[in-house]
Protein backbone atom coordinates (compact mmCIF):
# COMPACT_ATOMS: atom_id res chain seq x y z
CA UNK A 1 0.00 0.00 0.00
CA UNK A 2 1.83 3.32 -1.28
CA UNK A 3 2.12 5.95 1.55
CA UNK A 4 2.88 9.57 0.44
CA UNK A 5 5.90 10.94 2.38
CA UNK A 6 4.46 13.00 4.64
CA UNK A 7 2.20 10.15 6.10
CA UNK A 8 4.74 7.90 5.99
CA UNK A 9 6.63 11.20 8.52
CA UNK A 10 3.66 11.83 10.52
CA UNK A 11 3.60 7.86 11.08
CA UNK A 12 7.19 7.16 11.90
CA UNK A 13 6.94 10.30 14.47
CA UNK A 14 3.94 8.83 15.89
CA UNK A 15 5.29 5.09 16.12
CA UNK A 16 8.81 6.90 17.38
CA UNK A 17 6.95 9.02 20.21
CA UNK A 18 4.43 6.33 21.62
CA UNK A 19 7.51 3.54 21.73
CA UNK A 20 9.25 6.12 24.27
CA UNK A 21 6.21 7.95 26.00
CA UNK A 22 3.77 4.81 25.75
CA UNK A 23 0.94 7.49 25.63
CA UNK A 24 -1.19 8.31 22.50
CA UNK A 25 0.12 10.91 20.25
CA UNK A 26 -2.02 14.19 19.27
CA UNK A 27 -1.66 16.22 16.15
CA UNK A 28 -0.49 19.46 18.73
CA UNK A 29 2.31 17.58 19.57
CA UNK A 30 3.29 16.35 15.86
CA UNK A 31 3.24 20.15 14.81
CA UNK A 32 5.08 20.89 17.01
CA UNK A 33 7.41 18.21 15.74
CA UNK A 34 7.79 19.61 12.38
CA UNK A 35 8.36 23.15 13.35
CA UNK A 36 4.72 24.50 11.76
CA UNK A 37 5.69 23.32 9.14
CA UNK A 38 2.51 21.35 9.20
CA UNK A 39 -1.45 22.85 10.55
CA UNK A 40 -2.74 20.76 13.16
CA UNK A 41 -5.52 20.45 10.96
CA UNK A 42 -3.41 19.08 8.31
CA UNK A 43 -2.02 16.64 10.45
CA UNK A 44 -5.52 15.41 12.15
CA UNK A 45 -6.96 15.22 8.46
CA UNK A 46 -3.43 12.78 7.54
CA UNK A 47 -4.38 11.01 10.88
CA UNK A 48 -7.41 10.59 9.97
CA UNK A 49 -6.78 9.07 7.08
CA UNK A 50 -4.10 6.73 8.49
CA UNK A 51 -6.39 5.29 10.81
CA UNK A 52 -9.01 4.39 7.54
CA UNK A 53 -5.95 2.07 6.24
CA UNK A 54 -5.30 0.97 9.44
CA UNK A 55 -1.93 1.89 10.36
CA UNK A 56 -3.19 3.44 13.64
CA UNK A 57 -5.44 3.01 16.23
CA UNK A 58 -7.70 5.84 18.50
CA UNK A 59 -7.94 4.51 22.35
CA UNK A 60 -11.32 5.24 23.67
CA UNK A 61 -10.52 7.23 26.45
CA UNK A 62 -8.14 9.87 23.89
CA UNK A 63 -7.93 12.44 21.42
CA UNK A 64 -4.46 10.96 20.41
CA UNK A 65 -3.79 7.63 18.08
CA UNK A 66 -1.39 4.92 18.81
CA UNK A 67 0.02 2.27 16.17
CA UNK A 68 -1.29 -0.51 15.04
CA UNK A 69 0.01 -4.12 14.58
CA UNK A 70 -0.38 -3.05 10.48
CA UNK A 71 1.27 0.11 11.44
CA UNK A 72 4.55 -1.28 13.14
CA UNK A 73 5.16 -3.91 10.57
CA UNK A 74 5.37 -0.85 8.10
CA UNK A 75 7.49 0.96 10.40
CA UNK A 76 9.82 -2.12 11.21
CA UNK A 77 10.06 -2.97 7.41
CA UNK A 78 10.94 0.65 5.59
CA UNK A 79 10.58 3.42 8.21
CA UNK A 80 12.78 2.63 11.14
CA UNK A 81 16.63 3.77 10.99
CA UNK A 82 18.80 1.70 11.59
CA UNK A 83 20.18 1.55 15.77
CA UNK A 84 23.44 3.34 16.07
CA UNK A 85 25.41 1.24 18.74
CA UNK A 86 28.00 3.46 20.76
CA UNK A 87 31.48 2.09 21.65
CA UNK A 88 30.29 2.40 25.34
CA UNK A 89 27.64 -0.53 24.63
CA UNK A 90 29.97 -2.72 22.70
CA UNK A 91 32.09 -2.45 25.13
CA UNK A 92 28.98 -3.11 28.12
CA UNK A 93 28.33 -5.89 26.03
CA UNK A 94 32.29 -7.37 25.47
CA UNK A 95 32.46 -7.28 28.70
CA UNK A 96 29.60 -8.82 29.96
CA UNK A 97 30.34 -11.60 27.70
CA UNK A 98 34.04 -12.42 28.79
CA UNK A 99 33.15 -12.00 32.45
CA UNK A 100 29.72 -14.70 32.41
CA UNK A 101 30.27 -17.28 29.10
CA UNK A 102 32.48 -19.86 29.95
CA UNK A 103 30.90 -23.04 30.09
CA UNK A 104 28.93 -24.04 27.30
CA UNK A 105 26.18 -25.60 29.19
CA UNK A 106 25.76 -22.04 30.63
CA UNK A 107 25.95 -20.02 27.44
CA UNK A 108 22.75 -19.70 26.51
CA UNK A 109 21.27 -18.59 29.99
CA UNK A 110 24.01 -16.00 30.62
CA UNK A 111 23.60 -14.61 27.00
CA UNK A 112 19.61 -14.45 27.67
CA UNK A 113 20.42 -12.41 30.94
CA UNK A 114 22.51 -10.24 29.30
CA UNK A 115 19.83 -9.52 26.94
CA UNK A 116 17.37 -8.88 29.07
CA UNK A 117 19.28 -6.81 30.76
CA UNK A 118 20.10 -4.58 28.17
CA UNK A 119 16.83 -4.46 26.66
CA UNK A 120 14.86 -3.94 29.92
CA UNK A 121 12.56 -6.87 28.76
CA UNK A 122 12.23 -10.53 29.17
CA UNK A 123 14.23 -12.97 27.23
CA UNK A 124 13.95 -16.49 26.16
CA UNK A 125 16.79 -18.93 24.81
CA UNK A 126 15.32 -22.30 23.28
CA UNK A 127 18.39 -24.95 22.50
CA UNK A 128 17.99 -28.09 20.35
CA UNK A 129 20.77 -30.73 20.54
CA UNK A 130 20.60 -33.12 17.56
CA UNK A 131 22.14 -36.60 17.99
CA UNK A 132 22.48 -39.57 15.62
CA UNK A 133 23.54 -42.83 16.57
CA UNK A 134 24.82 -45.32 14.66
CA UNK A 135 25.13 -49.18 15.76
CA UNK A 136 28.06 -51.18 15.27
CA UNK A 137 27.62 -54.35 17.16
CA UNK A 138 25.04 -55.87 19.28
CA UNK A 139 25.32 -58.69 22.17
CA UNK A 140 22.75 -61.22 23.05
CA UNK A 141 23.23 -62.13 26.48
CA UNK A 142 20.52 -64.89 28.18
CA UNK A 143 19.31 -63.69 31.54
CA UNK A 144 16.92 -66.87 32.15
CA UNK A 145 15.04 -69.58 30.45
CA UNK A 146 13.23 -67.43 27.19
CA UNK A 147 14.74 -64.13 28.65
CA UNK A 148 17.39 -61.90 27.02
CA UNK A 149 19.12 -58.84 27.08
CA UNK A 150 19.89 -57.52 23.65
CA UNK A 151 22.83 -54.74 23.65
CA UNK A 152 23.42 -52.37 21.26
CA UNK A 153 26.95 -50.52 21.03
CA UNK A 154 26.43 -47.22 18.86
CA UNK A 155 29.36 -44.56 17.40
CA UNK A 156 29.22 -41.97 19.27
CA UNK A 157 29.66 -44.12 21.68
CA UNK A 158 26.96 -45.33 23.69
CA UNK A 159 25.45 -48.64 25.65
CA UNK A 160 21.67 -49.34 24.83
CA UNK A 161 19.64 -52.79 25.99
CA UNK A 162 16.68 -53.87 25.85
CA UNK A 163 14.93 -56.91 27.49
CA UNK A 164 13.11 -58.93 24.89
CA UNK A 165 10.95 -62.60 25.77
CA UNK A 166 11.03 -65.51 23.35
CA UNK A 167 8.05 -67.70 23.09
CA UNK A 168 10.79 -70.18 23.84
CA UNK A 169 14.76 -70.30 24.77
CA UNK A 170 17.06 -69.95 22.23
CA UNK A 171 19.68 -73.20 21.92
CA UNK A 172 23.33 -71.47 22.83
CA UNK A 173 24.76 -72.04 18.71
CA UNK A 174 21.51 -70.29 18.15
CA UNK A 175 22.26 -67.33 19.69
CA UNK A 176 25.80 -67.24 18.49
CA UNK A 177 24.75 -67.49 15.31
CA UNK A 178 22.41 -64.64 15.68
CA UNK A 179 25.26 -62.17 16.46
CA UNK A 180 27.43 -63.41 14.20
CA UNK A 181 25.15 -62.53 11.44
CA UNK A 182 23.97 -59.13 12.60
CA UNK A 183 27.09 -57.71 13.41
CA UNK A 184 28.60 -58.95 9.83
CA UNK A 185 25.05 -56.62 8.34
CA UNK A 186 26.07 -53.82 10.40
CA UNK A 187 29.58 -53.62 8.58
CA UNK A 188 27.82 -53.16 5.66
CA UNK A 189 26.36 -49.38 4.16
CA UNK A 190 22.95 -49.34 5.65
CA UNK A 191 22.91 -53.00 7.05
CA UNK A 192 21.28 -51.50 10.08
CA UNK A 193 17.99 -51.32 7.92
CA UNK A 194 18.26 -54.81 6.52
CA UNK A 195 18.19 -56.90 9.82
CA UNK A 196 15.02 -57.97 9.22
CA UNK A 197 16.36 -59.51 6.15
CA UNK A 198 17.80 -62.55 7.87
CA UNK A 199 14.86 -63.85 8.74
CA UNK A 200 14.32 -65.18 5.58
CA UNK A 201 16.94 -67.91 6.18
CA UNK A 202 15.10 -69.58 9.57
CA UNK A 203 11.69 -71.05 9.95
CA UNK A 204 8.63 -68.90 10.18
CA UNK A 205 7.75 -68.37 13.75
CA UNK A 206 10.81 -69.84 15.20
CA UNK A 207 12.11 -68.60 18.08
CA UNK A 208 15.53 -66.87 16.26
CA UNK A 209 12.84 -65.60 13.50
CA UNK A 210 11.50 -63.70 16.50
CA UNK A 211 14.85 -62.79 17.74
CA UNK A 212 15.53 -61.08 14.55
CA UNK A 213 11.90 -59.31 14.58
CA UNK A 214 12.62 -58.02 17.96
CA UNK A 215 16.49 -57.10 17.03
CA UNK A 216 15.68 -55.04 13.77
CA UNK A 217 12.82 -53.38 15.71
CA UNK A 218 15.35 -52.42 18.83
CA UNK A 219 18.27 -51.01 16.20
CA UNK A 220 15.76 -48.86 14.57
CA UNK A 221 15.09 -47.25 17.65
CA UNK A 222 18.30 -46.84 18.75
CA UNK A 223 19.81 -45.24 15.33
CA UNK A 224 16.53 -43.22 15.41
CA UNK A 225 17.37 -38.93 15.85
CA UNK A 226 17.48 -38.09 19.11
CA UNK A 227 17.10 -34.17 19.99
CA UNK A 228 16.82 -32.78 23.33
CA UNK A 229 15.40 -29.21 23.79
CA UNK A 230 15.71 -26.99 26.73
CA UNK A 231 14.38 -23.45 27.14
CA UNK A 232 15.59 -20.64 29.66
CA UNK A 233 13.75 -17.35 30.20
CA UNK A 234 15.11 -14.41 31.93
CA UNK A 235 14.01 -10.73 32.91
CA UNK A 236 10.46 -12.63 33.11
CA UNK A 237 9.39 -9.75 36.29
CA UNK A 238 10.61 -7.03 33.81
CA UNK A 239 7.52 -7.62 31.74
CA UNK A 240 5.90 -5.89 34.71
CA UNK A 241 7.17 -2.76 33.93
CA UNK A 242 5.51 -2.05 30.75
CA UNK A 243 2.19 0.38 31.24
CA UNK A 244 0.67 -2.29 28.78
CA UNK A 245 0.76 -4.87 31.36
CA UNK A 246 0.05 -3.40 34.49
CA UNK A 247 -3.11 -5.33 34.63
CA UNK A 248 -2.52 -8.47 36.49
CA UNK A 249 -4.68 -10.80 34.31
CA UNK A 250 -2.80 -9.71 30.69
CA UNK A 251 0.45 -10.16 32.14
CA UNK A 252 -0.22 -13.56 33.75
CA UNK A 253 -1.48 -14.78 30.49
CA UNK A 254 1.56 -14.10 28.47
CA UNK A 255 3.52 -15.10 31.92
CA UNK A 256 2.01 -18.69 31.60
CA UNK A 257 2.78 -18.39 27.77
CA UNK A 258 6.32 -17.85 28.47
CA UNK A 259 6.69 -21.06 31.00
CA UNK A 260 5.33 -23.75 28.18
CA UNK A 261 7.83 -24.82 26.18
CA UNK A 262 6.35 -26.42 23.45
CA UNK A 263 4.06 -23.15 23.15
CA UNK A 264 7.39 -20.85 22.65
CA UNK A 265 9.27 -23.14 20.21
CA UNK A 266 6.27 -22.85 17.66
CA UNK A 267 5.95 -19.67 18.44
CA UNK A 268 9.67 -19.67 16.59
CA UNK A 269 8.64 -21.71 13.46
CA UNK A 270 10.54 -21.93 10.55
CA UNK A 271 13.42 -19.54 10.85
CA UNK A 272 16.30 -18.42 8.60
CA UNK A 273 19.20 -19.04 9.62
CA UNK A 274 21.61 -16.10 11.54
CA UNK A 275 18.59 -13.46 10.55
CA UNK A 276 16.43 -11.10 12.93
CA UNK A 277 13.21 -12.52 13.00
CA UNK A 278 10.64 -9.61 14.03
CA UNK A 279 6.75 -11.03 14.84
CA UNK A 280 4.20 -8.59 15.75
CA UNK A 281 0.83 -8.94 17.38
CA UNK A 282 -1.49 -10.85 15.59
CA UNK A 283 1.51 -12.77 13.68
CA UNK A 284 2.59 -14.64 16.54
CA UNK A 285 -1.59 -16.46 16.23
CA UNK A 286 -4.08 -15.93 19.20
CA UNK A 287 -3.71 -15.80 22.56
CA UNK A 288 -1.33 -14.50 24.92
CA UNK A 289 0.97 -13.32 21.99
CA UNK A 290 -1.46 -11.12 19.86
CA UNK A 291 -0.81 -8.01 21.77
CA UNK A 292 3.07 -8.69 22.16
CA UNK A 293 6.23 -8.81 19.66
CA UNK A 294 8.77 -11.27 19.80
CA UNK A 295 12.42 -10.29 18.01
CA UNK A 296 14.78 -13.21 17.61
CA UNK A 297 17.66 -14.93 15.56
CA UNK A 298 19.15 -18.73 15.48
CA UNK A 299 22.27 -19.34 16.91
CA UNK A 300 24.63 -22.61 16.12
CA UNK A 301 27.20 -23.11 18.94
CA UNK A 302 28.51 -26.11 17.60
CA UNK A 303 28.75 -29.97 18.68
CA UNK A 304 25.10 -30.39 16.95
CA UNK A 305 23.77 -27.65 18.83
CA UNK A 306 21.52 -24.70 17.86
CA UNK A 307 18.61 -22.89 19.40
CA UNK A 308 17.07 -19.43 19.17
CA UNK A 309 17.47 -16.21 21.33
CA UNK A 310 14.92 -13.86 21.16
CA UNK A 311 13.31 -11.02 23.30
CA UNK A 312 9.05 -11.01 23.90
CA UNK A 313 7.59 -7.86 25.20
CA UNK A 314 5.02 -5.93 24.40
CA UNK A 315 4.39 -4.21 20.43
CA UNK A 316 5.07 -1.03 21.45
CA UNK A 317 9.04 -1.77 21.82
CA UNK A 318 12.03 -0.41 20.47
CA UNK A 319 12.92 -2.95 17.14
CA UNK A 320 15.40 -1.22 16.07
CA UNK A 321 17.79 -1.08 19.47
CA UNK A 322 16.75 -4.55 20.44
CA UNK A 323 17.40 -5.77 17.00
CA UNK A 324 21.09 -4.30 16.85
CA UNK A 325 21.44 -5.89 20.54
CA UNK A 326 20.73 -8.76 19.31
CA UNK A 327 22.82 -8.82 16.14
CA UNK A 328 25.70 -8.24 18.50
CA UNK A 329 25.18 -10.62 21.19
CA UNK A 330 24.34 -13.51 18.50
CA UNK A 331 27.97 -12.69 17.23
CA UNK A 332 29.72 -12.87 19.79
CA UNK A 333 27.99 -16.32 20.72
CA UNK A 334 28.85 -17.59 17.73
CA UNK A 335 32.81 -17.18 17.71
CA UNK A 336 32.33 -17.65 21.64
CA UNK A 337 35.57 -16.92 22.92
CA UNK A 338 37.35 -14.87 21.79
CA UNK A 339 34.63 -12.19 20.91
CA UNK A 340 35.32 -9.93 17.88
CA UNK A 341 33.36 -6.69 17.69
CA UNK A 342 33.75 -4.38 14.73
CA UNK A 343 35.46 -1.14 15.25
CA UNK A 344 33.02 1.65 14.61
CA UNK A 345 33.99 5.48 15.01
CA UNK A 346 31.53 8.01 16.94
CA UNK A 347 28.92 4.99 17.66
CA UNK A 348 28.75 4.11 13.77
CA UNK A 349 25.38 1.73 12.91
CA UNK A 350 25.14 -1.96 13.41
Amino acid sequence: MDLSERKRKILKAIIENYIETAEPVGSKYLAAETGGALSSATIRNEMSELEEMGFIEKPHTSAGRVPSPLGYRLYVDELMNHYRTTAREIETMRRALEEKIRELDRTMAEASAILSELTGQPTVSLSAKHSEAKVKRVELIPIDGSDYALVAVTVPPAVNNRVIRLEQPLAEEEGMAFCRAVNLMLQKEGGSRRIGELARAVPPGSPLAELIAQAADFIEQVELQRDTSDMVVQGASRLLDNPEYYDAKKAQQLLEFLSDKEKVFALARDPRPQMIHIRIGPENGEGAMQDASFVFTTYDLGEDTSGILGVIGPTRMDYSKIASRLVLLSRGLRGLMPIRFPEEEDGGAQ
